[in-house]
């Protein structure tokens, strides 16, 4: 988790406040001219609502120093899922607010009615959050994708891949509900190959601990294979000295392969699948500034003949526009990291998150020419403690021969 710049945080703030205003302003008007003490006691308990919640943002995220410091994210997280729960649904509030003020010059009984139903919507909302929180998160969801190549060997035809990302173990709390129910499906579909795409933890070494075994009996008929995410390099912390962040990546990447995962650092790996082969390429992350960009596609791809299929693991799908297009031919690449930024939502099979304007390639598959991306939804949670409309995910991949 990162602190925010000054001039972003004085934006979202002066947003925040008009939010407030307007969701104020809209509620305080539904109540009868004569009602002034019932007046009164809202507007008190709006303004002390409000202001605890905008107070504790401030106070949590105004200091990215604090952020950097601290060993656990439990009062962050919740101070998130207080905010969120505060404003989303103010922000529906607001717009039908506005929009029942304009309505009002040409009828005061539409302008009512759009107003009313916005206060059910906004209700609405806040219920689907409460889900995404105590529910959703834990309800995973498989994606099965079927992929289609030029020059997938015949004998590939059909070979299956499961793959894992972004498991944050550190924000599932000792809880191992999603993982058992990971096992299972893992279990019940046979997969050819498991491949995990990082994000392993959200900063230290010690969040493995307890969850080493479940994934140690994750079985697959040609193995499983791994890389490391950003979360996993602990960049995020502010450590005593370079060796004690060195260390616990030793200690991150040892308890990978513990669970019985071949951890790929800028490397690649022959498979033998009958009488063909797939290569399978793992980069380590590819950041954005100011943090370092550890992938070396050159390094990771080096020995592989020519004409041979080959599949990357990439965290950042960013990568895959910025070097792999450019620079490869390789046909698939298998990214994370966004989240979908655990919200989102699926309207007539059409499925949309706001992550789409910050990460152009946010989830689901992508195509230039002969190279495909997928990006997994990832199966825990880092931030807000939830999943709206954006349920965790283990993608189920088959490919074909055209």
């Amino acid at each position: 988790m990162r602190g925010l710049p000054v001039s972003a945080f004085v934006i979202i703030m002066l947003v925040f406040i008009s939010i407030e205003v307007i969701s104020f302003s809209g509620l305080y008007r539904t109540f009868p001219k004569p009602a002034k003490r019932q007046k009164t006691g809202f507007s008190i308990l709006f303004w002390i609502i409000s202001l605890y919640i905008l107070s504790s943002f401030v106070y949590t995220f105004s200091n990215p120093e604090r952020l950097r410091n601290t060993t656990g994210y439990d009062y962050f997280n919740f101070v998130l899922v207080l905010t969120f729960f505060n404003l989303v649904p103010k922000i529906v509030l607001s717009l039908f607010t506005i929009i029942s003020g304009i309505t009002s010059f040409f009828s005061k009984q539409i302008a009512r009615t759009v107003f009313s139903s916005g206060l059910i919507i906004a209700l609405g909302v806040m219920l689907t959050m409460a889900y995404s929180v105590l529910v959703d998160k834990k309800q995973v969801r498989v994606e099965e994708v079927s992929l289609s190549f030029d020059l997938l060997p015949e004998q590939l035809d059909g070979f299956t891949i499961v793959q894992l990302s972004d498991i944050h173990l550190g924000s599932l709390n000792g809880d191992k509900t999603i993982i058992r129910k990971t096992q299972k499906i893992v279990e019940e579909r046979k997969p050819d190959l498991i491949l995990f795409t990082g994000d392993m933890v959200n900063n230290f070494s010690y969040e493995t601990e307890g969850y080493v075994g479940f994934f140690g009996e994750m079985k697959a008929c040609y193995g499983k294979l791994a890389i490391t995410g950003n979360h996993d390099y602990g960049d995020y912390y502010q450590w005593k000295s370079p060796e004690e962040q060195v260390e616990n990546l030793a200690a991150i990447r040892d308890s990978i392969r513990k669970m019985g995962f071949d951890l790929l650092l800028n490397e690649n790996r022959r498979l033998q699948v009958k009488d063909t082969a797939i290569y399978i390429v793992g980069v380590e992350n590819w950041g954005h500034d100011p943090f370092p960009k550890y992938a070396d596609l050159k390094k990771a791809t080096a020995g592989i003949p020519s004409g041979a299929f080959s599949v990357l693991m990439s965290h950042d799908p960013a990568h895959w526009d910025a070097q792999v297009v450019p620079q490869t031919g390789i046909p698939l690449t298998l990214a994370g990291h966004t989240h979908g930024l655990q919200f989102g939502f699926r309207i007539a099979g059409i499925e949309f998150s706001p992550m789409y304007f910050i990460q152009k390639y946010w989830a689901g598959l992508y195509r230039k020419d002969n190279q495909q991306l997928y990006v997994n939804r990832g199966l825990g949670t880092i931030g807000f403690a939830g999943r709206v409309e954006m349920r965790p995910e283990i993608t189920l991949i088959t490919l074909h021969r055209k």
